[in-house]
């Protein structure tokens, strides 16, 4: 990890000590000692399931794609991916980077055929998001809450211009060398030591797998079968994540609507694609506890609700896949895949 983004990272948890000391410590911590395990325990069971519907969403993709790779590879790849995305600023797309080189190794696959998997993947995510983006202004319209629906215009002009940036990259031969070779320069500093010498082939490697990138990715987009059960994971993914916070707000006492959790979470993407501390860190939680409050909830159950939430969405897959990271490094190290 770099200097800047350590850095970075401590003053995103600085803020969220800020955070806690505003709303008030001693009332945070009753809450979440005095917190329901069950729905807790149902918080996380929702994450938990919300990962495995992105890992199912793309072990789609990667089969259409005739890249043969376990179950078990592909939820790893994911929980890696989530770390590395964890760890960078902005629109988090360093996990990209991470998931197409733990799959291409363990699977034996070109770089082209699994990085069209991930931008169809991700191109397939925006969908849902929208449609649940666009219902979230519908409720915020209804209840004229203007810092929601603000904010809600952000999200919406920014994911449309991932779509557009992501369709640019998959049908520009110029520009998709570009990405992978950025994306390459990505790998070799995550794992230095497999590419010590080997930078003029692994060039060779990408202009080669530009025409099979092209070639998997157009064949996925006309697929409608394929288009249609990863719709549906997508979906789920967004259902279970809504769940989640549901269930933070029911363990410390309080009933929040399904739609209200909708509009903040929607509204929160936006600026935590943007934000310049790794993971939004700090950021989202200040964001999410602001927007709480634009819904007359307490300022202390919407920080500790948004912390604890946070705590299941966040810290726990980071170090999981943190964990996961330096696993698979020490044996590719060793040379075993």
């Amino acid at each position: 990890m770099k200097k800047r983004n350590s850095l970075m990272i401590f003053v995103g948890i600085g803020v969220i000590i800020a955070l806690i000391w505003w709303a008030g410590v001693e009332e945070t911590l009753k809450l979440v000692m005095e917190a329901k395990l069950e729905y807790f325990l149902l918080a996380l069971l929702m994450q938990i399931l919300a990962t495995l519907a992105w890992a199912f969403r793309w072990r789609i993709f990667l089969k259409r794609a005739e890249v043969r790779v376990r179950v078990r590879d592909i939820i790893i790849a994911t929980m890696v991916g989530i770390f590395a995305n964890n760890l960078t600023p902005g629109a988090r797309a360093g996990g990209e980077p991470a998931r197409m080189y733990v799959i291409t190794k363990k699977s034996n696959s070109g770089y082209g055929q699994v990085f069209a998997t991930i931008m169809a993947d991700r191109i397939l995510d925006v969908i849902p998001v929208l449609i649940f983006t666009l219902l979230a202004f519908k409720y915020a319209l209804s209840l004229k809450v203007k810092l929601l629906l603000s904010v809600l215009s952000i999200s919406t002009v920014v994911l449309l211009l991932i779509v557009v940036v992501s369709l640019l990259i998959s049908l520009n031969e110029s520009l998709a060398f570009k990405v992978l070779n950025k994306i390459a320069g990505l790998i070799k500093r995550v794992f230095p030591e497999k590419f010590a010498g080997v930078e003029g082939t692994l060039e060779e490697k990408l202009k080669k797998s530009i025409m099979d990138f092209r070639k998997t990715f157009l064949e996925l987009s006309k697929d409608p079968v394929v288009l249609g059960k990863t719709l549906f994971y997508s979906l789920a993914l967004w259902v279970f994540m809504l769940l989640r916070t549901y269930f933070v707000f029911e363990s410390i006492g309080y009933h929040l609507e399904i739609q209200k959790i909708l509009m903040v979470q929607m509204a929160g993407i936006a600026l935590g694609m943007i934000s310049i501390l790794p993971g939004g860190v700090g950021i989202t939680e200040a964001v999410n506890s602001a927007l709480y409050l634009s819904l007359r909830i307490d300022k202390s159950l919407a920080v500790t609700a948004t912390v604890l939430d946070r705590f299941i969405s966040f810290w726990l897959p980071t170090i999981i896949g943190g964990g996961l990271s330096v696993y698979l490094g020490a044996k590719l190290s060793k040379g075993r895949v």
